[in-house]
């Protein structure tokens, strides 16, 4: 059986190759199931850290306005990470 096994994967049998493609293509798309889940990986990643981000800049940017040390900036990154968060929950009950 060993044998069987070697002889299928060399390259001198070209019918051989084809077949056990063929069969491999049979059982599933297996690119197409990478890119499902690099596509929900992306799906649920990018909210929390742009709306994190987001949040921290804007909180940022009205603490030095209205001189309010870093209180804004916390509270408007706490509240774009649970933005963030809800989206890519919502994104992950969506998929499945």
């Amino acid at each position: 059986m060993a044998a069987e096994r070697q002889d299928a994967y060399q390259r001198g049998d070209p019918r051989r190759r084809l077949e056990r493609d063929l069969a491999r293509r049979q059982r599933g798309l297996h690119g197409q199931r990478f890119l499902t889940a690099l596509a929900l990986i992306g799906s649920v990643g990018w909210p929390i850290a742009l709306l994190g981000t987001g949040g921290a800049l804007l909180g940022r940017y009205l603490d030095g306005r209205l001189g309010t040390g870093i209180r804004l900036t916390l509270t408007l990154l706490t509240l774009g990470v649970s933005l963030g968060a809800t989206a890519a929950w919502q994104a992950l009950r969506r998929s499945s």
